[in-house]
């Protein structure tokens, strides 16, 4: 039996994309989210009904500040670079979103840069980051990040450093209404590729949206 490809999910909620994953032949490593109820939600369906997840050991299977993980466990999740293919989520979208108040100021917001030191301790072969629409759209100030911040989180991810070889990635808008959703609900979705797996394969991210 072929080796399911694995996954990380950040920012999990309830567990609805961990449960897409699932039903699509992903495994799980572990999910991160803050609020108790909904991990309460997530464990009860996905790890006590379903057992989704090979849960590390060094992870209490609980809900986590993904801040305190970032803070308290760099060795073992750098441990981790090379056996996940995908991390999947998206930071809280209050602070973005159109139909709130819509606030740069808004502390969630910083979740943005939390995202960022996740995925260059872990580095995964690929990413799969979802947001609201306003997430592609500039505050009227723009006291802290100058520009959008979808921009602002593709700049980042493409930024080689001393350990980090950075990614290829591309995003895009999507009315999740064309895909069964029974809402008008659009989406910012982007799609990262590791560059040194695309410069092996040249898949490139916008190629996914393609599939669609």
């Amino acid at each position: 039996m072929p080796t399911k490809n694995t996954y990380i999910d950040l920012f999990a909620g309830c567990g609805g994309l961990s449960l897409g994953l699932n039903q699509s032949g992903w495994k799980g490593l572990f999910a991160i989210e803050k609020s108790p109820y909904a991990f309460a939600t997530l464990k009860h369906n996905l790890i006590d009904n379903l057992n989704h997840f090979d849960w590390p050991d060094w992870l209490e299977k609980t809900q986590h500040d993904i801040d305190e993980v970032l803070k308290g466990k760099i060795k073992e999740l750098k441990k981790l670079r090379g056996k996940v293919d995908l991390v999947a989520g998206g930071p809280p979208c209050q602070g973005f979103s159109t139909a709130g108040r819509r606030e740069e100021s808004d502390h969630r917001n910083e979740l943005i840069s939390s995202y960022i030191k996740f995925i260059r301790l872990v580095q995964p072969k690929i990413i799969f980051f979802e947001n609201v629409k306003g997430f592609t759209q500039r505050f009227e100030k723009n006291r802290s990040k100058g520009i959008k911040y979808s921009e602002f989180v593709q700049k980042a991810l493409r930024r080689s450093g001393k350990d980090f070889k950075g990614y290829e990635v591309y995003g895009e808008l999507i009315d999740f209404s064309e895909f069964g959703i029974p809402q008008k609900r659009t989406r910012f979705i982007l799609v990262g590729i590791r560059k040194d797996i695309f410069e092996k394969s040249h898949f490139i991210p916008s190629h996914c949206f393609d599939l669609l």
